[in-house]
Formats: structure tokens, sequence, C-alpha cells
């Protein structure tokens, strides 16, 4: 056994002991992020009476402005500075993905110095991510997978910022294990195995429908079939091709010289079919709406 799998096993082994006792401890959802989100998902609930619990705390009231004067959103280049008329140009579940993001951004910015860049790292990921997954389901939803799936933009985008939470709990319970940190290795293979079992878990633990479980569980299964009627696209689907379009990008424009390539690689994807994106709209989302994108990326934070 290598250095990095006797680490990591020792890490894997202990954490295989609390879920086995039933003892991990899964992060709880910040308060204030949980009662936005419960009331934005109270049907009862007005735009003013969201608005006057929004302005009670200053942090989502800026986001939810940031938001709504984005370009994504804001084609007509009126600025709002009012909270209701921010949530109606944006709709609640808009709103919702931004409670979301407020409380993601709170879990994974409270790590120790040793591993800061990492969690920032992994949250950069999971906002563009989330931005490709709103930006795909936003120019596909003509496409029959999608509106026979019923997936909206919103939707998506929420998905995208919750797929990789596993990783972040990891990341908290490794500041632990110095030798773990101290050794990337191991701390890779750690986070590739058990990200989508934690994942999965800590979206239950949160109060997430089963759709958004299934995003945390399957996204990096590349020959995964969908359950759905006819074979139509899913969350997972989206969040899956989302998630290989946001790691080119991130690697700048080295990797985005070779994107013929993965062109190639992806038409042999599943995923990509099912949501109709052939060579040509995989060139058009990343050339056309790099602007949106680059928008969503910065009013999520």
């Amino acid at each position: 056994m290598t250095d990095a799998n006797a680490i990591g096993f020792k890490f894997i082994q202990a954490l295989s002991d609390e879920l086995s006792k039933g003892q991990v401890k899964l992060p709880a959802f910040p308060e204030v992020a949980m009662r936005i989100k419960t009331a934005l998902e109270d049907p009862d609930m007005t735009t003013q009476q969201i608005a006057k619990l929004v302005v009670s705390d200053p942090v989502f009231s800026a986001r939810l402005l940031k938001v709504a004067n984005s370009a994504a959103l804001n084609t007509s280049g009126k600025q709002i500075k009012e909270i209701p008329t921010a949530i109606t140009r944006m709709g609640f579940k808009m709103a919702h993905s931004i409670a979301i993001s407020i409380a993601m951004d709170q879990v994974m910015n409270e790590p120790s110095s040793d591993l800061a860049a990492q969690f920032k790292k992994l949250w950069q990921h999971s906002v563009t991510v989330a931005a490709l997954s709103y930006v795909i389901t936003k120019k596909q939803a003509r496409h029959p997978s999608i509106k026979q799936s019923k997936i909206n933009a919103d939707e998506a985008m929420l998905a995208g910022l919750m797929h990789g939470i596993g990783n972040t709990y990891i990341l908290n319970r490794a500041e632990k294990y110095p030798e773990l940190i101290a050794n990337p290795e191991a701390l890779e293979n750690v986070m590739r195995d058990w990200n989508a079992g934690i994942g999965s878990a800590i979206i239950e633990n949160w109060g997430f429908d089963e759709a958004m479980m299934n995003v945390a569980d399957e996204y990096e299964l590349l020959d995964r079939e969908t359950f759905m009627p006819g074979h139509a696209t899913d969350l997972t689907d989206i969040v899956l091709v989302a998630n290989l379009m946001a790691r080119i990008i991130e690697k700048g424009a080295e990797a985005e010289a070779d994107y013929a390539q993965h062109l190639e690689e992806w038409a042999q994807i599943p995923a990509f079919s099912r949501l109709g994106l052939d060579a040509d709209t995989i060139s058009e989302i990343n050339e056309s709406s790099r602007e949106e994108v680059d928008s969503i990326i910065s009013a999520l934070g």
C-alpha cells in the first residue's frame, strides 16, 4: 500500500466507523438562510412578506440586488434598488437559489489557513457549474427532453451549486488529520471516492428532494442512464455536462485550445445526446453565452 493509500485509508476508516454508528455530524444549514429558504418555499408567502424577511439580512439583500441587476437578468439596463422589485424580476425560485448560495458560501468559507485555498477553489467551481447549468437549461429549454422533464433554469442552477457539497464536508473533517492535508494525492483520492455518498446524505439532511440527492450521487458517472419516461434528461445530466465544461474553462486558454478533442469525447457521453448538445450547440454556448455565464458567476459570489 502506498503512503497516499495508507493515509487515505486511515481517514476513510474513521469515517466508516462514524457512519456505521450514525455519529457523522453533517453540517447544519445556516439559520438565516434556512428561514429565507423556508419562506420562499411557502406558496402562501407574498413578495412583500419575503422582502421584509430579506431586508433583515444585509448580505442576502446585497446579493439579491446584485443578481437582479446582472447581465443575465437585467436585459433592459434599468437598475433595481428595491428588494420587492428585485424578487419580482427574478422570481421566487431564483431568490431561493441565492439563499442556498449564501448558505453554502458560509459553510465553505470557514476553513483553517491550511485549507483556505482548497475551499476557495471548490466554491469557485460550484459557482461556475451553477452558471453553466443555468445557461445550458435556458438555451435548451425547447428541446423535447428538457420540456418533458419540466426542468427550469433556476432549478438547474441550484443543482449546480450543490453538486459537490460532499467535498466540503471532507475538507472540513480533514483539518483534524494533518498528515492527510500534507499529502494532496491522498486527499484527492478520498474526495473522489467519498464525495458522492456524503454529498447526497448532506442534501437529504438539509431537506432537499431525491432529484437533488441524485445529482450529488451521480454527476460524475459519465455512462449513467436515466429512469425518466422515454429516456428523457434529468437534473443530473445537466450538472454532469456543466461540470465537464467548467473544468475546461478553469484550465484556461491552453485547455480550450483542445476543445475539438473534448467535443469528440463528449459525443460518446449519453447525457450530451439526451440534452441535444451536439458540437455546434456546445460551441455556441461556450462562445455566445460566456458573458452571461461570467455575469452569473460574479452575481453568485
